[in-house]
């Protein structure tokens, strides 16, 4: 076989695999088995490196890969929400979705799914958990901490309009995956730290779209999940993109509030400063719910969702 069917692991996931086998670069140039099927690596072994310099998978087993990643990843989620642990939580939460949005595609992509099942269970009976699951950490930008961050505010908003658990847990996964199609954005663009050009604004523009037919390719049930990613950059007004819509799904409205939103307060760029909730909140209400680009009912809930998280309880 040539060495392109073989991909390395990261180390960080080393201990993570029993289905998956191992193989490692002989001194000719070729692939040998390390690891069978059926065993672990110790975590001994791992933190004192008595491995082979790069361990590799078979390209064909990536997707089967990344859903074992992601099903340790869950059972982990659930030992720290046993243990009260939510700061480890929302670092579980944020290392899965990044192995997702890693390689975004149907078989990876539902495998957060059940991790949005968790979180809604824990958010019914805890709303400390949307807290600790918006990050206010790092004011570098990342697709996964936005996901992340929207999801929580999300769930949270959820909770406080009173949905179901299975609406909530629609509104979690449309709110999680809204911005998948920003994986096939140039990286420099989503991080420059200057305001684009008209052609490199032109260019992020086309995420909704994307995400819209990557998600399409998926095996949700709900096509809200899909139809979010489309719409979250759409206005009332008809302002909005990819298409002017006036007509806006309802989880395309809060997540495109919520967007917004934590954007403001937790995106901050060289020639923009994130600024504090309160001044966000009256940002969105003066300048965008004011001019009919927002509906004001799911604004007010949303604003009424923040109180309800951070007041006292």
């Amino acid at each position: 076989m040539e060495p392109s069917e073989y991909i390395p692991v990261k180390a960080s996931q080393l201990n993570l695999y029993r289905k998956i086998p191992f193989y490692y670069e002989t001194s000719s140039g070729g692939f040998a088995l390390y690891k069978p099927i059926g065993v672990t690596l110790s975590e001994m072994r791992i933190r004192y490196r008595m491995l082979p310099k790069r361990l590799y998978i078979k390209r064909k087993n990536k997707v089967e890969a990344i859903q074992e990643v992601q099903s340790e990843f869950n059972r982990e989620i659930r030992k720290c929400i046993k243990e009260k642990d939510l700061v480890k939580v929302r670092g579980m939460v944020q290392n899965l979705v990044q192995v997702t949005l890693d390689e975004p595609v149907t078989g990876s992509l539902e495998g957060v799914s059940p991790t949005v099942n968790i979180l809604v269970g824990e958010v019914t009976k805890n709303r400390d958990i949307v807290k600790v699951l918006f990050d206010l950490t790092s004011r570098d930008y990342t697709t996964t901490r936005h996901s992340v961050n929207v999801m929580a505010l999300a769930l949270g908003y959820a909770k406080y309009t009173n949905f179901d658990k299975h609406k909530m847990k629609v509104l979690g996964l449309s709110a999680l995956l809204h911005d998948v199609g920003k994986v096939r954005i140039n990286p420099e663009l989503l991080k420059a730290p200057r305001k684009l050009t008209d052609e490199e604004f032109h260019e992020i523009k086309k995420h909704p779209g994307k995400g819209f037919n990557i998600l399409g390719t998926c095996k949700f049930s709900n096509s809200e999940i899909r139809t979010t990613a489309l719409e979250h950059h759409e206005k009332l007004d008809g302002s909005g993109y990819p298409d002017q819509k006036t007509d806006i799904s309802q989880f395309g409205q809060i997540v495109g509030i919520i967007d917004c939103y934590e954007a403001l307060t937790n995106d901050e760029r060289s020639y923009r400063m994130a600024i504090n909730p309160l001044s966000a909140l009256e940002v969105i209400r003066t300048e965008i719910v004011d001019a009919g680009k927002f509906s004001r009912a799911i604004f007010k809930n949303f604003a009424q969702s923040l109180l309800n998280i951070y007041s006292p309880t």
